[in-house]
Order: structure tokens, then sequence, then C-alpha cells
């Protein structure tokens, strides 16, 4: 990875089990960097849009519900490809540039189609952790702020088709949709260039903290226990995975 002026070394490794909010030193936007495979999913992306298209036309562009229904007013859904480990080989084979792509990428974590329906609103959160920037490519974007748009630590954007936003989804960030058409974005989380060598365990935490939203999704009750308890519960799914 080659980058411009962000100072990734200044990240100290936050996840937000660990409590609190993130206040840290890194940018919301990362305006500098300049990594070569966002420029190559650039030059591609009358392909990359084409492929995704096709795969979303043959599921009648019905995806999958984002699994926390809470952070949202309106439909949020997503199509997979790559999810923090895991794979899904059906819809990476329906899209072999796009997936040619996305295995050049250091670091990369999760790689998905997030679907925001007309009239949704994500509302504000925070991300999992610091160790990651996450990357949206605007594919299908009905209009630009103040009617569709993504806010994170006070700092608004709009998204453009074919270009990337690329943000620290550590700070608290909410994104909205107030048109009458959908908006699709490509989502890639990928590990910032000094954690690389972490993959493994970052993947871990980060699939254990969800393992465990999911089970509290499902059943409120266990969110209302002690953080001590809560915390064991996630390391042992930690050392299931």
């Amino acid at each position: 990875m080659k980058q411009q002026s962000a100072n990734f070394s200044e990240a100290k490794p936050w996840y937000s089990y660990m409590g609190g909010s993130y206040h840290g030193p890194l940018p919301a936007f990362y305006d500098q960097v300049k990594w070569e495979w966002l420029e190559d999913a650039e030059k591609l992306f009358p392909v990359v849009k084409a492929e995704i298209e096709t795969l979303l036309s043959v599921k009648n562009n019905s995806l999958e519900p984002y699994f926390n229904s809470s952070l949202t007013t309106g439909k949020w859904e997503v199509l997979n490809f790559y999810f923090w480990g895991e794979t899904n080989e059906k819809n990476c084979a329906a899209c072999p540039e796009l997936n040619r792509l996305i295995k050049t990428i250091p670091g990369l974590l999760t790689a998905t189609v997030s679907k925001l329906s007309p009239h949704t609103e994500i509302h504000p959160h925070m991300g999992d952790t610091n160790l990651i920037a996450r990357c949206h490519l605007g594919l299908v974007i009905p209009a630009q702020l103040p009617d569709c748009g993504i806010d994170v630590n006070n700092e608004q954007r709009s998204w453009q088709e074919g270009k990337w936003i690329v943000f620290c989804d550590a700070f608290k960030h909410s994104a909205w949709n107030r048109t009458d058409q959908p908006r699709f974005v490509l989502i890639v989380d990928v590990l910032l260039p000094e954690f690389i060598d972490q993959k493994k365990d970052v993947a871990a935490n980060v699939r254990s903290l969800l393992k465990l939203q999911k089970l509290i999704g499902k059943k409120p009750w266990i969110g209302k226990l002690p953080g001590p308890f809560l915390g064991v519960l996630r390391h042992l799914y930690k050392f299931t995975l």
C-alpha cells in the first residue's frame, strides 16, 4: 500500500467492546490515501458495476437484511462477498472481475454491497475497531447532500458513482437516503498498513463481537447482564472461531 499524509502509526488499538466512544487522533475521512487498489477499482468501475448489477438482478434486488435492525429506520440490506474471514463463494463466482480485484487488496477483511432503500436512515453508531479503513465505492447514488449522504464525526460527505470515500468508522457515524430511489455502495474494509500482520486476531475479535451482538438481538435480556460476564462470553466466542 502507498499512503500519503495519514499517520496510521498514531492509532492505538481500540475496539467497541472496550466501552466508551472513540476519540483518537485518526481523521474522520482519509482524503489523502493513495492506494493502488483504490485507483484500480475506479478504472474497472464500469465492469465491476455491471457484474454487481447482474447479480442483483438475479436476486431481484432482494438482499439480506442487515442483522442489527435497531440501527435503522427503513430498510438496510447487504450482499456479502467476504466477511471477516468468511467467503461467499457463490457471490464471488458471479462477479469474477470484482473478485480478482478484491483478492489484490492488502489487509482485506470485508467486501459487501450495501443497499439503502428509499427514505432510510442509519442512526448514529460506532464501528467495531479503529484498526480498519472503511471504503465506500459509489455504485448507484440517487442524490447528493442533503438528501443522500454520510456523516462521520460531524463531517458530512456525498457519495459519487465510481468514486471512493474512505473513513474511520470507529467514530460515531450515520448515513441516510431521503430520496425515492435506492442507494447502492460497495463497502470494503481493510486493515491499516501498520496492522496487517494482526489480521487474524483483529478478524477474530470483531467476529466474536458480532456473534455476541446477534445473540443479544435474539435474546435482549443477555445485553443487560454485567459487562464482565459479557466480556467472558465474547472471549469464549473468539476462541471457538
